[in-house]
């Protein structure tokens, strides 16, 4: 969906995330600029595209390949629930992403809210969260796991909408369900 297309605060989001990313790359003295909905590295003039690409489709968590991984249940609060499982580079979370949607009851989870974080060869800490049309819940969660220095792992929560006006409690929720199966994850491992 381009920018124009976008709901106003779905366009806020969008920039949020490229000037957070945009922040990553001048700390380590990347030059870049953003361009409409793109981020774009001044050197090459080439643009930045997320590791993870899109969400997986439902014919890759049916059909795909069984991915053999331990995965943590967290518990559950209101409509959310969780789970984590470890992670250490972008193939595994991608992998780990459509395990996870495999369990039961995810799929049909009106939210799959997710946020990862791990340390790379290099000692850089790779993060990184998507929403699923919880605005602003995927990086909610992801500052919860590194509030609470938790790395190396991929969590995600799930949410049905009931019909329930949460409010903000749900941000607290999420939190309390991810950091919980993230916890649960780290005594298993």
């Amino acid at each position: 969906m381009k920018v124009s297309q976008q709901l106003p605060e779905e366009v806020r989001e969008k920039r949020k995330q490229l000037y957070d990313i945009q922040q990553k790359y001048a700390d380590r003295n990347i030059e870049t600029h953003i361009k409409g909905d793109k981020l774009v590295f001044t050197q090459s003039n080439s643009v930045y595209r997320d590791k993870l690409g899109s969400r997986p489709t439902a014919d890759e968590i049916i059909k795909g390949d069984e991915v053999k991984t331990v995965i943590s249940t967290g518990k559950s609060v209101e409509d959310n629930a969780g789970h984590a499982t470890t992670a250490v580079s972008y193939k595994q979370i991608r992998k780990s992403i459509v395990e996870v949607m495999r369990k039961e009851g995810v799929p049909s989870a009106t939210h799959n809210v997710y946020a990862y974080r791990f340390q790379g060869q290099d000692g850089t800490i790779h993060e990184g969260s998507d929403d699923d049309g919880e605005y602003g819940a995927g990086r909610h969660l992801l500052k919860s796991l590194t509030d609470h220095e938790i790395n190396n792992v991929l969590v995600i929560v799930w949410r049905w909408f009931s019909g329930n006006k949460l409010g903000p409690r749900r941000f607290t929720h999420i939190s309390e369900v991810g950091l919980s199966a993230a916890n649960n994850l780290q005594t298993t491992v």
